[in-house]
């Protein structure tokens, strides 16, 4: 934390002490205040942290850990719940200062987190996996060095896993009849019908105001998960058709698109929307593994069945970059070439 300037050290140790009895609002404008009249003074020396922090590790990363919290208020729950979560696995691995951290640290936490399923019958982690919580680690990491709490990113040296790249995996047509099939629920068949005609990512489904759908264009306005980027998402008949009953059969004034089937009827969390496709699979003849995310996959390949370009698929889907859309939707399916196959035989 040395290359912090002197003004940015006192600034955020008063921020993180001020930060168990002020609220973020009166934080915001305690730091604006301190930056103004520090434009007025020069300072020359003071320690590069508080003296209760210079020995105790646990301590020291609590402070951090408490000025990121301040820092990135904005950031999104879910992709803080990630850092952070990264973050405190590291630290149980590796007992030491997150500004003390090198890059053997780092390898060793990532060798281990790879095969932390192994000792209790498990598997490695997927290289995805590991990629993901790599992710996490450099995006904290990076924000420390910005704020001037280290000099590099230590994860920068550990290199990404590669991947082989798997078919995508997508439900075929008689798969999403089965599912169908297995609701038992108004709301269950609207969370089918919803994932599969709008392609939305589950953190964006629970971001919905159900007053925010165009009844007569099924058109809904968002704000992607990734990027924040705006995107308009579709309702087609089928899926207004069930929303719309499960929407009458309600009897609460939540504005969540899908909430808990009894009081307080909280919106329903992103765990629990994958509960309930569990559930609906379990009472079906689907062999394959059922989640959220492969009803936008099934509407990325429906739409590439169809011919529509990969242009228009990025759009739909909401991929800020194209190599993402064409890495998967570019390539054809084991039906389109069978077919190609069958119909220039000799």
């Amino acid at each position: 934390m040395r290359n912090q300037s002197i003004k940015t050290q006192i600034i955020n140790h008063v921020l993180v002490a001020m930060s168990r009895y002020a609220a973020q609002g009166v934080l915001k404008i305690l730091e604006e205040i301190i930056m103004d009249e520090f434009t007025k003074v020069n300072m020359e020396e003071i320690t590069t942290l508080p003296a209760e922090l210079k020995n105790d590790i646990d301590v020291q990363n609590e402070y951090v850990i408490k000025l990121f919290l301040y820092k990135k208020k904005n950031l999104k729950k879910g992709t803080k719940e990630a850092y952070l979560g990264a973050i405190k696995r590291l630290l149980l691995a590796a007992d030491k200062a997150l500004n003390t951290m090198d890059e053997m640290d780092i390898h060793h936490y990532l060798d281990q987190y790879e095969k932390r399923n192994i000792s209790s019958g498990g598997q490695k982690n997927q290289a995805s996996t590991v990629n993901n919580e790599r992710r996490f680690l450099s995006a904290f990491f990076t924000w420390m060095r910005k704020e001037k709490l280290i000099r590099d990113n230590p994860v920068e040296s550990a290199e990404v896993r590669k991947i082989s790249r798997k078919p995508i995996d997508y439900f075929s047509q008689e798969e999403m009849e089965k599912l169908r099939d297995g609701c038992k629920t108004l709301r269950e068949r609207a969370v089918i019908e919803f994932l599969r005609s709008t392609g939305a990512r589950v953190g964006e489904v629970l971001e919905i105001d159900r007053n925010s759908i165009d009844w007569i264009t099924g058109d809904i306005l968002i704000c992607g998960e990734k990027g924040d980027r705006y995107r308009t998402i579709y309702l087609d008949k089928a899926a207004r058709h069930h929303l719309k009953k499960y929407f009458n059969s309600r009897t609460d004034r939540s504005s969540g698109i899908f909430v808990s089937s009894k009081k307080p009827y909280k919106s329903l969390s992103s765990c629990g929307i994958r509960l309930i496709l569990k559930q609906i699979a379990e009472r079906t003849e689907v062999t394959c593994r059922v989640y959220p995310h492969k009803m936008r996959k099934t509407l990325g390949m429906d739409l590439k069945n169809k011919g529509v370009d990969i242009g228009t698929i990025q759009e739909i889907l909401g991929h800020a970059d194209p190599a993402v859309t064409a890495a998967y939707y570019a390539q054809s399916t084991p039906n389109t070439l069978r077919y190609v196959r069958e119909r220039t035989a000799a």
